[in-house]
């Protein structure tokens, strides 16, 4: 895999132009019957929520680090909750781009208080990833690396088993690749800029 770069200009004009140009909305009740619930899909215990633990409607978004619309949509779901006080955000680590993004994931799910913070970073970053590259992120915002490292010694048959559920539910859904977002109980499989985050959130709220 070649180095990705991050642009965020091009990549926000691809954001707003998907927006406008696909319309994949669909009640999770109207798939398969092996469908997940939307329980299943955003509330795994297994994964912290960000945002509003305890907020009225979750929001899980189907994300891979590697993947520079995801950290578009992330730049708007942040917005959403600086203004939203309501909304419980769950990533769904879905690492479609090999090995360096499930080492991304495992990081991340390992760094325990800081999870929130790994998070941000790793969507923050605009350089391609690595193992090293990945380290070097989490140690600056205080991660313990080494420790982390070799906690997934014990960690990670769990940690793979939550990627695994995570693949699953987007193989149910029929994903095509990153970002999907699942908000209150309807599947989009597209990014969203805030404005139709904040109407997807209404609807949600309205039942």
């Amino acid at each position: 895999m070649g180095r990705m770069i991050f642009t965020q200009s091009v990549d926000r004009r691809f954001l707003l132009k998907a927006a406008g140009s696909l319309v994949a909305l669909a009640p999770l009740p109207a798939w398969a019957r092996t469908a997940p619930t939307v329980t299943e899909v955003a509330f795994d215990p297994a994964v912290p929520a960000l945002g509003n633990p305890s907020g009225d409607v979750t929001i899980a978004e189907f994300v891979d680090y590697q993947c520079p619309v995801c950290k578009l949509v992330f730049v708007e779901l942040k917005k959403l909750m600086a203004e939203d006080i309501g909304i419980r955000l769950v990533m769904k680590d879905w690492p479609i781009f090999g090995d360096i993004s499930r080492d991304a994931a495992r990081m991340a799910l390992s760094a325990g208080e800081h999870y929130a913070a790994a998070v941000d970073a790793l969507m923050a970053n605009e350089r391609g990833l690595s193992a090293h590259r990945t380290d070097d992120i989490l140690r600056a915002i205080g991660v313990d690396v080494a420790g982390a490292r070799a906690g997934l010694a014990t960690r990670q048959p769990e940690i793979d088993a939550l990627l695994s559920r995570n693949d699953a539910q987007a193989t149910a859904f029929r994903l095509q690749g990153t970002p999907a977002l699942v908000i209150g109980g309807r599947l989009f499989k597209r990014g969203m800029p805030v404005a139709e985050l904040r109407e997807a959130v209404a609807k949600a709220r309205a039942g």
